[in-house]
């Protein structure tokens, strides 16, 4: 499983209480050639599917960072503007396609952010008649060493657009942070209150042909719900982050989740579409796939489906939750995760959770039965292949029609990373 990081900043108001958090790309590897499109999918992805907005800021404010190529992209607009605080790097040209952008973005209600802002800058954009558009400046305390000139900058800031936000960002010392203030900053970032928080998550994998099918499928005229949720169960990945997805504050519904069905349906074309998006974007950037199969992903397949058939002949009104169980069983050990976070980050079934937790449920047994097909525990195997009074010829062909499937969808992977 790769390993997911983020780094958070907070921007803190003159009192020194928590008004957000600047979201920062961090990565592993000393050498990766750097990509400003990549790094921000990558934070966008990390903090709101792997490891939830949520746990990292709950409701404060974050800025993320965008570069040229996504605001022209309009990657943003793919969020609600309560969502993000877009931040426009220093180096964002004004051309009149980026003007015209940068306008529409204020206009639909999203909240802009300047960085890096030198007195250089700030004149840059001032004679492009631009500030009226920014909801913050961030006047870079760092790049403009003397204070004069930071004090100049203020002023001019504030006689251009009185309603601009002033961030003093790079604060390093107290005298920093006291000059900040006389200068009329409302918020403040920097080393002095403390350095970027890293974060570390797990991802799961994803198996690639989901994304192409999926957009196909949701772009139709006439949407399948149906097709769409039985294309998001053929990949693990996809379906951990839509159930976590919608046990986040934003989509979190008083009804415990039974299937990937109703989770298609509580959260609607509009939200998987936008997260679809995203997720193929970074697949486009990365021109690369992960080689191999994970044998515990592939294990969370071959459960899943088996629990699913046994549940057919057994208890039909529960194959959904059976698949569910099997599916999401190995999480704990993918994720490096305990199974209570894990479910906490999740809203599923009574039944789907006392499983997991090896507690009574109507779906222990099949479970159970199918963890011993599994090991190869053929004493257990018999012993509830009698309680759950099916035959082995039955549990048998539960077993190999699963993993007909499991072969199935992952031969039509790797298929598509030849391609």
């Amino acid at each position: 499983m790769s390993s997911v990081l983020i780094a958070k900043q907070p921007i803190l108001t003159q009192t020194q209480s928590l008004y957000g958090y600047e979201l920062l790309y961090r990565s592993k590897t000393t050498t990766e050639e750097w990509n400003g499109d990549l790094a921000t999918i990558e934070v966008m992805i990390n903090a709101f599917l792997n490891i939830g907005i949520d746990r990292l800021a709950g409701s404060s404010t974050v800025f993320i960072n965008f570069t040229e190529n996504l605001i022209n992209q309009e990657l943003a607009t793919h969020f609600s503007p309560e969502d993000i605080v877009i931040e426009l790097l220093e180096d964002t040209p004004l051309t009149e396609t980026m003007k015209m952008k940068i306008q529409s973005l204020s206009d639909r209600g999203y909240r802009l952010a300047l960085d890096d802002v030198t007195p250089l800058l700030f004149s840059k954009w001032q004679e492009a008649d631009m500030i009226k558009y920014l909801t913050f400046i961030k006047i870079d305390f760092l790049g403009t060493p003397d204070n004069n000139h930071r004090r100049e900058l203020a002023r001019a800031i504030k006689l251009t657009d009185p309603n601009i936000i002033l961030v003093a960002e790079k604060v390093e010392t107290i005298d920093d942070y006291e000059e900040a203030k006389q200068l009329g900053c409302q918020l403040f970032q920097g080393y002095f209150f403390m350095k970027p928080k890293v974060m570390e998550s797990r991802e799961i994998p994803s198996y690639y042909l989901a994304y192409v099918k999926l957009i196909e499928q949701i772009d139709e005229t006439e949407i399948d719900l149906s097709k769409i949720s039985n294309t998001i169960k053929k990949d693990l990945s996809l379906s951990y982050k839509l159930l976590k997805l919608i046990n986040s504050p934003a989509y979190r519904r008083m009804e415990r989740i039974k299937s990937i069905d109703q989770a298609v349906v509580l959260l609607g074309q509009k939200e998987i579409k936008k997260w679809l998006y995203v997720l193929a974007l970074r697949e486009s950037l990365q021109h690369s796939q992960q080689p191999g199969i994970d044998s515990l992903v592939k294990s969370s397949y071959y459960r899943a489906k088996m629990c699913e058939n046994l549940a057919k002949q057994l208890i039909p009104h529960l194959t959904q939750e059976a698949f569910l169980v099997g599916y999401f069983s190995q999480l704990p050990i993918i994720l490096h995760q305990s199974l209570d976070q894990i479910l906490g980050n999740l809203s599923l079934d009574g039944c789907i959770e006392a499983t997991l937790k090896g507690e009574p449920s109507s779906l222990r047994d099949i479970f159970q039965l199918v963890m011993a097909y599994e090991w190869v525990n053929w004493e257990e195997v018999d012993q509830l292949t009698e309680t759950l009074n099916l035959n082995k010829t039955m549990v048998f062909e539960a077993y190999q029609k699963a993993n007909q499937w499991v072969n199935n969808v992952f031969q039509l992977a790797d298929t598509d990373t030849v391609s």
